[in-house]
């Protein structure tokens, strides 16, 4: 019986050694970059609600525009956000999460100071399907919900697809999901939010 060489296994642990190195490497020397830029993403989500120019800028300076116009404050027990673009209180962004079709929707909602219109809506994270469900991301989609007149509305109903709002076709159910998300933050956040403003 012909005996193996150990060469060849030896060489691919080399390999594997070098290689894992390099890229434990890379890792660590890029991991500062990719948290600011997973910051600047989730700061452009907040400042595309305000409806606030960010196109053209670095993320260092989408940082510090987001730190000029946001305060972070709890109120009835929440974390939400004051707008104040030119020190001008405009309105309020406060987090929306909430189970979908496919799992959790983790969005942004902007309400006006004096609880009439939408701001607009963001969504930052979904397991929706793409092309369906996934279209939410869609300009076309979002901004609809941008200056929605919210102030005639009675009990929980302020989104309704029979209205001012185009549900996404082929994706119902991912629309439906949307729908009742916002419309359960709206209700709980004038509900339980405005007296304490």
């Amino acid at each position: 019986m012909k005996k193996m060489s150990p060469k060849p296994i030896l060489f691919m642990i080399a390999i594997t050694v070098v290689f894992t190195g390099i890229l434990a490497t890379i890792n660590e020397i890029t991991a500062e970059q990719v948290e600011l830029n997973e910051e600047a993403a989730e700061q452009r989500s907040f400042l595309n609600v305000a409806d606030l120019e960010y196109e053209d800028l670095s993320a260092e300076e989408v940082t510090e525009l987001f730190e000029e116009t946001f305060t972070e404050i709890t109120v009835a027990g929440r974390d939400l956000y004051e707008v104040h673009p030119n020190d001008e209180l405009l309105g309020y962004v406060y987090p929306m999460a909430d189970s979908a079709v496919w799992g959790e929707i983790r969005g942004i909602i902007g309400i006006h100071r004096d609880f009439e219109y939408l701001l607009g809506v963001e969504f930052l994270s979904h397991n929706e399907t793409p092309g369906l469900g996934g279209r939410i991301e869609e300009e076309e989609f979002k901004e609809q919900f941008r200056e929605l007149d919210i102030s005639d509305v009675e009990g929980d109903n302020f989104v309704d697809y029979e209205g001012e709002i185009d549900a996404i076709s082929g994706a119902t159910g991912t629309s439906n999901a949307v729908r009742d998300i916002i419309n359960d933050h709206l209700y709980e956040f004038i509900n339980e939010v405005k007296e304490e403003l």
